[in-house]
C-alpha cells in the first residue's frame, strides 16, 4: 500500500470534525473500521509499519524489538 500524507488540523487546533475526519480517512484507506478501545496488532511479518510525523514534518516509523523496547527511526 502506497504512503499518503493525511490532513492536518488547520493552525494545529484539533476539533471533532478534524478528528471524525482523519477516521474517515484511516477507515477509507486501510479498510479498518476504528472503535474507540479496540487493540491493533501490527505485525512487522506483514511489513505493516505505524509512521507518525513529528510538528515539522519529519516522519519516524516505530519499531518494537523481542524484550517489548520501543525506538523510533527516521524514515
Amino acid at each position: 500500500m502506497a504512503r499518503r500524507t493525511l490532513p492536518r488540523p488547520y493552525n494545529n487546533e484539533v476539533d471533532l470534525s478534524y478528528v471524525n475526519n482523519l477516521i474517515s480517512e484511516l477507515e477509507e484507506l486501510t479498510g479498518l473500521n476504528i472503535v474507540k478501545g479496540e487493540r491493533f496488532e501490527i505485525n512487522g511479518a506483514d511489513s505493516s509499519e505505524i509512521v507518525l510525523v513529528s510538528p515539522n514534518g519529519t516522519k519516524y516509523k516505530i519499531v518494537v524489538d523481542d524484550s517489548g523496547n520501543l525506538s523510533t527511526n527516521a524514515v
